[in-house]
C-alpha cells in the first residue's frame, strides 16, 4: 500500500503540484491561499472528518500573520501540532520553517526567531522539523532571489525544486531508518 502525505498551509503549500512531485505516494495539498494559523486551526475538524488516516503531516503556515503584522502565532501553532498528533496518533507530523521573505516592512531575523519556537514546538509534541529556511538563502545569509516571485514571498519554480527536494530526502531518510512493516 503507497505510503500517504498530507501538506498542510497557505498560499505556499497550494501552489505547488505536490500529487505530480511525489506521484509514489497517496497526496492531500491542504493549502489554502491567504490562509492565517488561526484559520488553519479552526479548519482542523473539517481534515479530520475527510481524512482519516495518513502517514506524514507536512505543516508550513504562518506568513500570513507575520505579513499582517501579526507575530503572535505561537500558541495557535502548539495548538494545531498538539491537535494534528493526538487526531492523527500513527502519523508523523512534520513542522516545516517558515521561508524567509524579501519584503522591506519584515526582518528575515524575526522569522529565524519564531523558527527558533517552532522547532522547540515540534519536540514538544514529538512532532519532525524541517529547515526549509536555510536552503533559500546564500552563503552569506541572504535570501536568495531566484527562489521568491518578484513579490518577495511566494516561490519560483526553482525554490518549490529546493523545497520539495528537502522533503524527498527526509522521506527517504525516513524510509532507510524505519524498520520493515
Amino acid at each position: 500500500m503507497r505510503k500517504s502525505l498530507m501538506f498542510l498551509g497557505d498560499s505556499l503549500t497550494e501552489f505547488y503540484d505536490w500529487h505530480e512531485r511525489f506521484s509514489n505516494y497517496e497526496v492531500y495539498n491542504l493549502g489554502i491561499s491567504g490562509e492565517t494559523v488561526e484559520e488553519l486551526l479552526e479548519r482542523l475538524p473539517r481534515i479530520y472528518k475527510r481524512i482519516k488516516k495518513v502517514d506524514y503531516i507536512f505543516l508550513m503556515t504562518g506568513i500570513n500573520n507575520i505579513a499582517m503584522e501579526n507575530f503572535n502565532i505561537l500558541g495557535y501553532y502548539g495548538q494545531i501540532v498538539k491537535e494534528l498528533s493526538s487526531n492523527y496518533v500513527n502519523t508523523t507530523i512534520v513542522v516545516q520553517s517558515i521561508l524567509p521573505v524579501i519584503l522591506y516592512w519584515i526582518d528575515n531575523n524575526l522569522i529565524r526567531k519564531i523558527n527558533s519556537s517552532l522547532r522547540e514546538i515540534a519536540s514538544f509534541n514529538k512532532a519532525d522539523y524541517l529547515d526549509i529556511y536555510s536552503l533559500f538563502l546564500d552563503e552569506k545569509g541572504k535570501v536568495i532571489n531566484n527562489y521568491l516571485l518578484d513579490d518577495g514571498v511566494h516561490i519560483s519554480i526553482k525554490g518549490y525544486e529546493i523545497w520539495s527536494e528537502a522533503v524527498e530526502k527526509y522521506l527517504e531518510s525516513k524510509i532507510i531508518s524505519s524498520p520493515l512493516r
